[in-house]
């Protein structure tokens, strides 16, 4: 019976592989002629449009009537039926090398989870019925010392499963629970964490919907910014084409910028989403086993993944910056005539986006001229200092940099150049060459003449790069409470800067007017979250 029975297996699994690949049936189909191969090998066979099946029957096809050919149903049953009956594990259908973790009904196919992402979208993951996989159901719960005995006991000393003879010897003085004590324990703590990546998801879609907003209004912003340059330009016909053209070039390009940070930040949401939702399906899987001792055996690197997860999610829920362009006309039309070879320029409002609005924030470097770039060797901090006429709420300082594996530390210091204030934030960047806003959260109050530096060490193998427009420290307005003067300290590196430090805080008007780059100072690009109370 034996040997019948593996003839009859043997049989089974020959009816079920496709004879083109030698393989189980992948999504087989049925040709005019009733002969059935896998669609990925039909697709393979008309490559020049037109095929002929492989059994020499004169059946002939085209390529695009393959999507229409009819499913074996039976073929395909009898390989899910193979595949749940053998204790093979089954591959992802789509790679074909990773172990499945998860099969999708909707798509009838079984996925390892870095195809699952690739191969579902959003609303994918939100229609289509998805289910882990659980490979192994063959626990052992019998002890490795003691053979003969079950680890049904919980060792709160050494965080591990025992049985009654390890708590007569090895464990003898420790304290202990029982495997159904621990298990609902640990059921309690995944019910608390399901709740929290569920909460962590619903932020990240709310982050993600203001974003998508923000796009559209970005997108509307670029349309009516150009369509003001365009009406704007040809008014004055053929003295203002030449600098219509560098107008135009110039916010397409930083449009184009613009476009990409929020498209790398839409694609960051949409991945952490559907980590959170793969993570949300298999905890709930968890949570419905029965197998405590396969739950007490994730344990740990459960908890450890959901850590990471929350970093990833503190990271991402800082919000994405953008930058709204404005092309700007002087109001005395005479005066612009006479300015026609360098009529206009692009302004800049910058926006912050977080899950509940879209507001502006604080741009302190708004002046003419081009944005340029200076690498931070960590001798200087670069700043400002603060003419106020009320004093101000700060939430966090941004600055537009361009980092790899480098920390930014902010320095808040009083009238008397006393160091009052001081957060470092530490950045994870892999891409030196592109400059974003990055975030630094400091909740504090600034008061008249009070100062804000930046500043960066250098790692050993990359200098950090901060953008700026050089300026120099005459007092420049910014609203109605707020100017400014572009200002930077020499820092000393020898010793620790802490609260109470005295800074050397430059006077550059007072140094060598011989050397022309001495009497600037870069005004860096930096922009400050500000309580609402205090938006304009």
């Amino acid at each position: 019976m034996a040997m019948a029975n593996t003839t009859s297996n043997t049989t089974l699994e020959n009816l079920v592989k496709c004879a083109i690949c030698l393989d189980y049936y992948n999504d087989p189909r049925c040709l005019p002629c009733s002969h059935t191969f896998c669609y990925q090998c039909i697709d393979k066979l008309c490559e020049e449009g037109i095929g002929r099946c492989p059994m020499r029957d004169n059946s002939i096809f085209f390529r695009h009537t393959i999507d229409k050919l009819p499913v074996n149903r039976i073929a395909k049953d009898l390989v899910e039926c193979l595949n749940k009956s053998s204790s093979t594990e089954i591959k992802c259908d789509h790679c074909q090398q990773i172990l499945s973790e998860f099969f999708c009904e909707t798509c009838s196919k079984n996925f390892c989870t870095i195809c699952l992402k690739l191969e579902h979208d959003i609303n994918q993951f939100k229609t289509h019925q998805i289910n882990i996989i659980i490979i192994n159901n063959n626990s052992n719960y019998f002890c490795l010392e003691h053979v003969e005995e079950k680890q049904k006991y919980w060792c709160n000393n050494c965080e591990q499963l025992v049985c009654s003879d390890c708590l007569l010897f090895k464990h003898k003085q420790h304290s202990f629970i029982t495997l159904q004590d621990i298990a609902e324990k640990t059921k309690i703590e995944f019910n608390s964490s399901i709740q929290k990546i569920i909460q962590m998801k619903i932020n990240l879609e709310k982050l993600n919907d203001k974003t998508t907003e923000a796009y559209h209004n970005h997108y509307q912003n670029h349309r009516q910014t150009k369509n003001h340059i365009e009406q704007t330009i040809n008014e004055l016909q053929n003295i203002l084409e030449k600098r219509k053209k560098y107008l135009i070039g110039t916010i397409t390009e930083r449009d184009s910028n613009q476009q990409k940070l929020i498209r790398q930040q839409k694609n960051n949401l949409e991945e952490h989403i559907k980590v959170l939702l793969i993570r949300q399906l298999f905890t709930q899987q968890i949570l419905n086993t029965d197998d405590h001792f396969k739950l007490i055996q994730i344990k740990n690197d459960f908890i450890s993944y959901n850590q990471l997860i929350q970093q990833q999610y503190q990271q991402l829920m800082q919000g994405c910056v953008l930058d709204f362009q404005h092309f700007f006309v002087d109001e005395d039309l005479f005066y612009i005539k006479q300015q026609l070879q360098y009529l206009g320029g692009i302004s800049t409002q910058t926006f912050l986006t977080d899950q509940n609005d879209i507001h502006p924030l604080i741009r302190l470097s708004d002046i003419e001229g081009e944005e340029k770039y200076q690498e931070l060797h960590g001798i200087y901090a670069y700043g400002y200092r603060f003419h106020l006429t009320k004093p101000l709420q700060i939430n966090a300082v941004r600055v537009k940099v361009a980092l790899v594996d480098t920390n930014l530390t902010v320095y808040i210091l009083d009238h008397n150049d006393i160091l009052i204030q001081k957060q470092i934030i530490e950045t994870n960047e892999q891409n030196s060459s592109l400059f974003k806003w990055i975030n630094i959260p400091i909740d504090f109050q600034i008061q008249q003449n009070y100062y804000i530096f930046i500043w960066a060490q250098p790692n050993e193998e990359f200098i950090p790069i901060i953008a700026y427009k050089e300026s120099n420290q005459n007092l420049r307005h910014i609203n109605e409470h707020v100017s400014v003067r572009s200002k930077r300290a020499r820092v000393n590196q020898s010793i620790n800067i802490d609260i109470n430090t005295k800074f050397n805080v430059l006077y550059d008007a007072l140094l060598n007017y011989d050397n022309e780059k001495e009497t600037t100072v870069p005004a860096i690009q930096m922009s400050l979250d500000i309580s609402t109370t205090n938006h304009h």
